[in-house]
C-alpha cells in the first residue's frame, strides 16, 4: 500500500511538472530539416527582422548545397537562430511565417554578412540594456480613461494600443507570473518607459516587447516623437532620434527668423503704397495752391 501510494504521488508530481512546462512559453522555430537535426549547436537571439543586402540562394544546410529559392536584395526576411561554421562564417535561418511572404520558398539559411539588421525593440534592448532598473510597479494602480499606446521602442514610429476598458490593475491581473512591466528606462530628459515582455490584456489579447511612456501612457504625441522633433538643418521630422537642445533652440531661432522676415515682407508693400498716397496727395495740394 504504502509502495503504490509513492507511485501516485510520483505519477502526481510529474503530471503537475508536464502541465507546468506546456504552460510555459513557446519559441518559435524555423522549418528546416538541418535545424530539427542540430537544434543544440543553433543559437537563438530573438526573432529580428533583416533586410537583404543582396541575392542570396537560401540553402537548406549551411553545410550542404540544396537551394530552398532565393532571397532578394531589399527584402525583409525575419531570423531567429543562426549557426557558425567550423570556418567561423555565422549564417542565419531566414523563416516564413507568414504563407504569401514565402511565396513557395521553405526555411533557408543565408551568410549573415548579406543580411543587415533593421532596427528593433531587440536592437534597442541591446543598446541601453545597462541602463536599464527593474520594474517597481509603477503602473499597478494606473487607470486609463482612452487607450494605452504600446510603443515598438522608445522614440520609434509604430505602436499598438490597449483600450481603457480592457486594461488590468494590479488587483485584477489573473496571471501571477506577469507584472505590467518588466524593466524600466529612463531617456536623457528625465522621462521613465516601460518596457513589458509581454503585455496582457482583458479578452485574451496582448502585445510582446513594448513600451510604456509613464509621464503620459495614453499619448502617441511625445516630444522627440513622430514629428515632433524637427532638424535645424531641413526643417524635417527626424524620426528614431532625439534633438540636442541646441538642435532645438536653432530650429526655434529659424522659425522665429523666417517669420519676422515674413512679417517684414507683408509690410513693405502697403508701407509703399502709404508712401505713394503722401506723395500724391502732396502733389496734389501743391497744384491746387498753384491753381488759385
Amino acid at each position: 500500500m504504502k509502495k503504490l501510494l509513492c507511485i501516485m504521488i510520483a505519477a502526481i508530481s510529474m503530471l503537475a511538472a508536464s502541465g507546468a512546462m506546456v504552460s510555459a512559453d513557446a519559441i518559435a522555430e524555423p522549418s528546416n530539416e538541418f535545424y530539427w537535426d542540430n537544434p543544440s549547436e543553433c543559437d537563438f537571439n530573438s526573432w529580428r527582422p533583416f533586410e537583404v543586402k543582396e541575392d542570396s540562394e537560401l540553402l537548406e544546410s549551411p553545410l550542404g548545397s540544396t537551394s530552398n529559392g532565393i532571397v532578394k536584395t531589399g527584402e525583409t526576411v525575419q531570423v531567429g537562430f543562426t549557426y557558425t561554421d567550423e570556418k567561423g562564417v555565422e549564417w542565419g535561418c531566414c523563416s516564413f511565417f507568414n504563407y504569401v511572404e514565402a511565396d513557395g520558398r521553405k526555411d533557408g539559411w543565408v551568410q549573415m554578412d548579406k543580411l543587415e539588421e533593421i532596427y528593433n525593440v531587440f536592437t534597442f534592448i541591446d543598446e541601453h540594456e545597462s541602463e536599464m532598473r527593474d520594474y517597481n510597479g509603477e503602473l499597478d494602480d494606473y487607470i486609463p480613461t482612452d487607450r494605452v499606446i504600446l510603443w515598438e521602442y522608445p522614440f520609434g514610429e509604430n505602436y499598438n494600443a490597449c483600450d481603457a476598458d480592457k486594461w488590468y490593475t494590479k488587483e485584477t491581473y489573473p496571471y501571477e507570473k506577469y507584472d505590467v512591466g518588466d524593466k524600466c528606462w529612463t531617456d536623457e530628459n528625465g522621462n521613465v518607459w516601460i518596457y513589458c515582455c509581454r503585455f496582457i490584456w482583458q479578452g485574451g489579447g496582448r502585445c510582446d516587447d513594448c513600451w510604456i511612456y509613464l509621464p503620459a501612457p495614453e499619448t502617441d504625441v511625445i516630444l522627440g516623437i513622430k514629428g515632433t522633433d524637427i532638424s535645424s538643418e531641413n526643417g524635417t521630422a527626424v524620426s528614431g532620434q532625439l534633438i540636442s537642445d541646441e538642435d532645438t533652440e536653432a530650429a526655434y531661432n529659424a522659425a522665429v527668423e523666417a517669420i519676422n522676415s515674413g512679417r517684414r515682407s507683408n509690410y513693405i508693400l502697403p508701407l509703399c503704397l502709404s508712401g505713394a498716397a503722401v506723395i500724391l496727395s502732396g502733389a496734389a495740394i501743391v497744384l491746387l495752391k498753384n491753381k488759385n
